[in-house]
This record gives structure tokens, C-alpha cells and sequence, in this order.
């Protein structure tokens, strides 16, 4: 089945090449997005003008052409071929980490927006006795995105760096994306089965002159295995905090959440918390501290294992709101709990699934997203799962393997 609103676009090449491509074929989705949250961006359009902010933008490009340089060239090529300036693609990229300078900056230690109303709700089952091997997840963000939002297949070819000194990897994925943004930070599969969602976590600080979460998320895409994606949170020092959630299709004993965030009292270190969802019948050991629950887990938008070493910013009220609901609905057991969780909206003021006929907040539920590893699809709804459980897209992921 095919959607509408939500477009396929298909890519092969370098990276650059690719996301040339993309900037081609999305300008001017990304024109839309922008324009039609002006009266948010123009105050970071006009901060990345300062010279605070030219300089937070430049340390964090001078650590990402050290480290991922393939991927700015994929923000270079998303510039060059939608014919946006630069300099807004980089806030685009670099949202989380400008908006919250920004507001330090200005003071605003009391943010007057609720930070916590773009962020994601995800729920990971893992469960023997309904035969259930899922990653559900809403993506939210600005209403801005809800008409140009979008997936990408790529298929990406390796390009050599430095002198011919590194080569970046070859990837093949399929991602959701926003409109002017590198994809990772929504969710995606790639092809050695690494099936991953974001959320989005609120750190009350920026650690300049590291990596962007844009750039650590696009970097999952490419990742084979556990032990690789260890070492990439382990080696990637992040400028802002974030939640992966995923799994490996290969590997059904357990399913995957890390809260990740800059450690200020080490250099170029992450604080982070890793967690395994196994089902009641694996027996797992703790392995380095690493937490474990079973059958299921389901996360929000603020820090639940790293809150005692992370001071997170004051208003995620929606976040703490979707928390408690979710407590209230009980136990997760099967695909059908999982919709009925994701498409209430209970709490009129901060809903889990989030539309857009409400004025006073500027967020809604882009999409929900289904990734069944056992059947190997990936489904996607466009209304609420709750209310319409007929998927508006369905990818089958063998074809990503083959």
C-alpha cells in the first residue's frame, strides 16, 4: 500500500550524491516546513547570526568533519540540492542543541513552552506468552512536519576520506525523516536488521564542541551489531541527550533502550544507561550494570535511569503526563495494548497521541509506526492506531535484505 501524505523516495549513491538527491526531490517540502514554523525559527535563525552562536555551530562542525565527515556531506548535499542556505539546514540538524543554547543564553532557565510536547513515545514488547516481538512508536514533533515528513530508501555507497586514509561505511536503510534533516533521529531499519526509534530527552545544558544527536543517530543506520553499536554511544561524545530504542532482528532474545547523555565532568565522555527487554523465559545476566526488565518496556521523553546525574530542564510536563497514563492504562501484552496505549488521549492537555485541532500547542502525532520482528514488516499509520487500525503503508523489510 502506498501513502499519500507520507512519500517513498528511493536514493543510491555517495552520500553526497544522496542526499543531493533528496534536497532535490524534498525543496520544497523543506521551504514549507520552514515557512510554516517561521515564528519559531526565525529567532534561531537569527541566533546562529551572533557571534555565540556562529561559534556553537562551528565547534560542533569542526567535530563532525573530524569524526563523521561523510555525514556532513550529506548536510552539505541536503543545502546544495534543495537550495536552502546553509545555515538553516544546520539549525534544522542542530535543533535540540541551538534551542536550548539559546534559551541559557537568554536566561530562560523557566522555559515558558513545553519542551516536552514534540517528544516521541515508544513501547519495546518482548513476550513468549502472546507470542509478541515489537518496537511501537509515535512519532510527534511540530505541526510543521505533518505534511512533509517522509521515507527515504538508500542504498549508499562507500566514499574515501582523508587521503584515502578512511572510507566511509556502505549503508542501506529505510528512515523517516524531516523535512531539511539527515535521517536518524525518527526511525528505521537498516540492512543488517538494526531496527531503531529516537526519543527525544531534555538535558538542561549544552556540552559545546561535541557531536550533535543528529549526527550519533544518523551514524545507527550503519551499525551490524551489539558490540558496534556499544562502541559508537562509548566513542561518539554527544553534545545533547537522547533515547535509542531497537534491536537487532538477527538476535530475538531481547530487545535494546540506552538513555544517552553528555558526562560535563569527563572529557568527551557520555553518561549512559543501557537496558535489556527480555521475555520471562530467558535467563540474562546483568552485565556491567546493565538494567533488565521483561516482557516490555515503554519510554517518554525524560530521563527514567540517568535522572540522578542528568538535571533535566524543568518543563516535560507532557512528558511525566504520558508517563503516568501509561501507568494508569497497565500492563503491556500484546499489539493491540500497545495501540490502545499510543492512540489515547485521555489527558486533554497533554494526550499520548496528539492531533492537530488543538491552537495552543504547536505539536502533533506525525505517524505511528509498527516494526514486527517476526513477521518482518514495517507499518505505518497515518490516524490514530486506536481508532483505524488499517496501516496506510506497509514495507516489507525482506526486501531491505536482500
Amino acid at each position: 500500500m502506498t501513502s499519500n501524505r507520507i512519500q517513498l523516495h528511493r536514493v543510491k549513491g555517495t552520500h553526497y550524491e544522496c542526499a543531493h538527491h533528496i534536497g532535490q526531490l524534498t525543496r520544497e517540502s523543506i521551504r514549507q516546513r520552514i515557512a510554516n514554523d517561521l515564528a519559531y525559527l526565525s529567532t534561531l535563525f537569527t541566533f546562529i547570526l551572533t557571534e555565540y552562536g556562529q561559534k556553537l555551530h562551528r565547534d560542533f562542525i569542526e567535530r563532525i568533519r573530524s569524526l563523521y565527515p561523510w555525514y556532513w556531506d550529506e548536510i552539505r548535499g541536503l543545502a546544495d540540492g534543495s537550495q536552502v542556505p546553509l545555515e538553516q539546514i544546520l539549525v534544522l540538524n542542530f535543533l535540540n542543541e541551538t534551542r536550548t543554547a539559546y534559551r541559557l543564553l537568554e536566561e530562560q532557565k523557566q522555559i515558558e513552552n513545553e519542551t516536552g510536547e514534540q517528544g516521541c513515545t515508544t513501547v519495546l514488547i518482548n513476550r513468549k506468552d502472546t507470542n509478541t516481538l515489537s518496537l511501537l512508536h509515535n512519532e510527534d514533533h511540530s505541526s510543521a512536519l505533518y505534511m512533509t515528513g517522509y521515507l527515504i530508501e538508500a542504498d549508499i555507497q562507500s566514499s574515501k576520506y582523508d587521503n584515502d586514509q578512511r572510507e566511509s561505511p556502505n549503508e542501506k536503510f529505510i528512515a523517516y525523516c524531516y523535512a531539511g534533516v539527515i535521517p536518524g533521529n525518527a526511525f528505521g531499519v537498516n540492512v543488517h536488521g538494526f531496527v531503531c526509534a529516537m526519543n527525544g530527552l531534555y538535558p538542561n545544558f549544552v556540552a559545546h564542541g561535541r557531536l550533535p544527536r543528529q549526527i550519533v543517530n544518523r551514524a545507527l543506520l550503519s551499525i551490524r551489531n551489539e558490540e558496534e553499536l556499544d562502541q559508537l554511544i562509548r566513542s561518539s561524545p554527544v553534545a545533547y541527550g537522547f533515547c535509542i530504542n531497537g534491536g537487532f532482528i538477527h538476535e530475538k532474545s531481547h530487545l535494546l533502550n540506552y538513555e544517552i547523555g553528555p558526562n560535563l565532568d569527563e572529557d568527551n565522555q557520555n553518561y549512559i544507561s543501557k537496558c535489556r527487554i527480555i521475555n520471562s523465559e530467558e535467563n540474562f545476566d546483568k552485565i556491567n550494570g546493565d538494567s533488565i526488565v521483561r516482557n516490555y518496556l515503554i519510554h517518554y521523553n525524560h530521563y527514567e535511569r540517568l535522572d540522578h546525574v542528568i538535571h533535566q530542564q524543568k518543563a516535560l510536563e507532557s512528558s511525566f503526563s504520558r508517563w503516568k497514563r501509561g501507568r494508569e492504562l497497565g500492563e503491556i501484552f500484546d499489539i493491540n495494548d500497545a495501540m490502545r496505549l499510543l492512540g489515547d488521549h485521555d489527558n486533554e492537555l497533554f494526550p499520548i497521541f496528539r492531533t492537530s485541532n488543538r491552537s495552543d500547542v504547536n505539536s502533533v502525532t506525525l505517524c505511528t509506526v509498527h516494526m514486527n520482528f517476526l513477521t518482518l514488516e514495517l507499518r505505518i499509520f497515518q490516524t490514530n492506531p486506536k481508532e483505524n487500525n488499517q496501516p496506510t503503508l506497509i514495507y516489507n523489510l525482506r526486501e531491505l535484505f536482500l
